[in-house]
């Protein structure tokens, strides 16, 4: 039986199932059992080829340089992660720069959107530079796609903007936010509202959302608190939707300035938190000291996004994948002050107070 017939049967990437029998700590402990209980079951043998491959990109003592890889961006700016709430962006380069270094490669981060610059010009500089190896850190517009232009190169990509045909490594959206709700849950609360950026429920190709609904379906009571999508902080739409189905956690995938607003508005109503009201970030965490929820982990996805990438080199793969693989990256609970205990530490939990102004 082949890895890919396994990881097919699973309903998981081939990725993970590699990962998993190599005993590599990104996949859950529990999914990492199943894969290698199944492979003994089916006989899987792996091909020796590709573990020496493989094992070969993977070993930390590599000093020779062997090629530069570039590194781009979909972004208008030079350096995108200037941009509120971007700052991602960066951590994703250098966990990038961290792993290509190690394995003796460098990484030469290229603006692709210089206004001096066509992407004819652009592919002129890479091939220059000997480069056949890109990672793209994204795109502003979750629509556009990878230009024509990087033909027969190898291109992997994070996140799930730019949805072209591509190899890429992403945030596991939706096993964070399973995470996030069971802790609500664990904690006493039954009665979460999710207040959404619109083009950040796109770019998590909607599993925060959706995820939010079927514990909505499952697991609390009352009638379905509708989500609260918008881009930009709205005091009379956020009042109106927060006093007419009075959550008592507020869960958020926001701007740094929603929040600080949001916090605002919530003092002027006398709410405190978490003791009234509970907050909890699917991410975008501006001060883990102080906010309670799920953290994504952008150094990781770089480096598992250049390991991808060194290995489509080395074996020469630079036609676009007819079957993208996704390695997806599970993040860490942040405990921070903005939610209260479960209740079995603490007692009954208290009702929200709410006031009217």
């Amino acid at each position: 039986m082949s890895l890919r017939a396994i990881a097919r049967e699973l309903g998981v990437s081939a990725t993970t199932v590699s990962l998993a029998l190599r005993n590599v700590p990104r996949v859950s402990p529990e999914l990492g059992d199943r894969i290698r209980r199944l492979a003994r079951e089916r006989g899987y043998v792996p091909n020796a080829k590709i573990v020496e491959l493989m094992g070969a990109v993977r070993r930390a003592d590599a000093k020779r340089y062997q090629a530069t890889l570039g590194a781009f961006s979909l972004y208008p700016e030079r350096e995108p992660w200037r941009r509120p709430d971007f700052g991602y962006l960066r951590l994703l380069l250098e966990g990038g720069k961290r792993t290509a270094e190690r394995h003796g490669y460098r990484l030469e981060y290229l603006w692709f959107k210089d206004p001096r610059m066509s992407p004819a010009r652009f592919r002129s500089i890479v091939d220059a530079r000997g480069i056949r190896g890109l990672f793209c850190l994204g795109s502003l517009d979750p629509e556009e796609i990878c230009p024509p232009e990087l033909a027969g190169l190898a291109v992997t990509t994070q996140g799930a903007s730019v949805p072209s045909a591509l190899h890429r490594v992403a945030s596991h959206f939706a096993a964070d936010a399973r995470r996030l709700f069971s802790e609500l849950l664990r904690r006493g609360y039954r009665r979460p509202g999710l207040s959404i950026l619109v083009h950040g429920d796109r770019r998590t190709e909607f599993a925060y959302s959706s995820s939010y609904l079927g514990v909505l379906e499952r697991s609390c009571s009352g009638a379905l608190i509708p989500i609260l999508r918008t881009d930009h902080w709205d005091e009379v739409a956020f009042d109106a939707w927060f006093m007419a189905h009075r959550p008592d956690v507020i869960v958020l995938h926001q701007s740094h300035a929603f929040l600080e607003a949001m916090e605002s508005y919530l003092r002027r109503r006398n709410l405190r938190v978490p003791q009234d009201v509970g907050i909890a970030l699917l991410d975008k965490n501006p001060d883990p000291a102080r906010y309670s929820g799920m953290r994504q982990d952008p150094e990781r996805i770089g480096a598992a996004a250049i390991e991808n990438l060194i290995g489509r080199v080395l074996v020469r793969d630079f036609e676009p994948p007819r079957f993208p693989r996704v390695e997806l990256v599970v993040g860490e609970w942040n405990e921070g002050l903005t939610l209260r205990l479960a209740s079995a530490e603490t007692g009954a939990a208290a009702r929200p107070q709410f006031t009217s102004t």
